[in-house]
């Protein structure tokens, strides 16, 4: 574990030499929160990106703790689109984010709550899907993940990284450097254990050395109760809405479809 964490500051400190402006992407699940610790604690102070949604502010309880805690600079822009993703009965509204000349897609796992209480749900259609866009110029040049790699299955379109820094390149766009991408969950939680940063027990449960999802999504950013319904394709052309109490179109052919390979995993730990 030592050794890991003396590459990934090598990292970081090669990443403070080449760049002129970098920014943390995180989202303050127990990866992100690693990686903001790791370069503060080295005396970098960069800004952290977190983009967060409009609703249900208690699921990022967390997250402001930590934003407090740690006095930081976070940064929040609209996505300039949205899409939908639908497979294997995995529904999800991912939002497109600019990332200089390319783009970052974040995806955020919908559910079906067991009853439709009002204000206790979304409607994915009109509160995600339909939620404001913009665009912006993005000033930084380089951005640090929490991704690690056992946690996203391999697949024949992933761009690989560089061996030794764990950074890919994006001609005319921004740099991706993951300095824990080849860190255990378990090594993940030591880290925090060992460096007494608070962890989110709301979200997350202790199993086996590790940190895992409970099964209460109450307090979790990543899963959002929504009805979404009228845009799946395999529903009739009209279909009950349960916040309008009436029946309404599906929307399926008209919405911008997000395609992944096949062998992309269905759940992923931050976003795509």
């Amino acid at each position: 574990m030592k050794e890991k964490i003396e590459q990934a500051k090598e990292l970081i400190n090669m990443i403070a030499r080449s760049y002129r402006n970098p920014i943390i992407m995180s989202g303050f699940g127990k990866e992100g929160t690693c990686i903001v610790h790791l370069c503060h604690s080295m005396g970098y102070r960069w800004p952290v990106m977190f983009h967060k949604d409009a609703y249900f502010p208690k699921k990022y309880s967390y997250a402001n703790q930590m934003i407090e805690l740690w006095d930081l600079v976070c940064h929040d822009y609209p996505p300039y689109k949205c899409s939908v993703y639908y497979r294997n009965e995995v529904f999800d509204t991912p939002r497109h984010y600019q990332l200089g000349a390319s783009d970052m897609v974040i995806c955020t796992m919908l559910y079906e709550p067991e009853k439709f209480i009002n204000g206790e749900y979304l409607c994915a259609l009109k509160d995600i899907y339909l939620q404001p866009k913009g665009t912006m110029e993005y000033m930084w040049d380089v951005a640090l993940q929490g991704f690690r790699y056992d946690e996203r299955k391999p697949h024949k379109n992933m761009v690989p990284h560089r061996i030794r820094w764990h950074v890919k390149h994006n001609i005319d766009s921004v740099d991706i450097v993951q300095p824990i991408r080849e860190w255990t969950s378990q090594d993940v939680y030591q880290y925090l254990v060992d460096n007494n940063i608070p962890i989110n027990w709301r979200v997350y449960e202790e199993k086996d050395g590790e940190l895992i999802l409970k099964e209460d999504k109450t307090y979790d950013p990543d899963r959002k109760p929504a009805c979404y319904r009228c845009m799946l394709p395999d529903v009739p052309l009209s279909i009950m809405c349960p916040k309008k109490k009436c029946l309404v179109n599906n929307v399926w052919d008209s919405l911008n479809k997000l395609v992944l390979p096949n062998d992309f995993p269905d759940e992923n730990d931050g976003g795509v």
